[in-house]
């Protein structure tokens, strides 16, 4: 008779949990006040302006490689917006975090990856 892992552990006196191997949670912030968050679970970004400077916050995505897409936030300083996706499992997922700068170059962290 042929024991399961399972039982091998417990006879032990450990207990084993096998569990699917989870995508981790990423980041892209930017020192001009800009935060991006990326849960790969649920497929949500959440954009965070984090300065009262006046200035909007924005990020930019590609998916699998793809055409840059733009998800815009102008609710205020210390607030942030929850952008709930729907994107296939195991895409590629590349973002990145910017302030809208009025006349002048836009901030923007550097490109984060993570997956669907």
């Amino acid at each position: 008779m042929a024991l399961t892992l399972g039982a091998l552990a417990l006879a032990f006196g450990g207990a084993a949990a096998i569990a699917p191997a989870a995508h981790a949670d990423s980041s892209a912030k930017t020192s001009a006040g800009a935060r991006a968050t990326f849960t790969s679970s649920d497929e949500v970004f959440k954009l965070y302006d984090e300065k009262c400077d006046g200035y909007s916050v924005y990020l930019v995505y590609k998916l699998r490689g793809g055409s840059e897409q733009r998800i815009e936030f102008s609710g205020g300083c210390n607030k942030s917006g929850k952008y709930d996706k729907n994107f296939s499992e195991g895409s590629k997922v590349e973002y990145k975090a910017c302030v809208n700068v009025n006349n002048a170059r836009d901030k923007c962290s550097a490109w984060s990856t993570d997956f669907a």
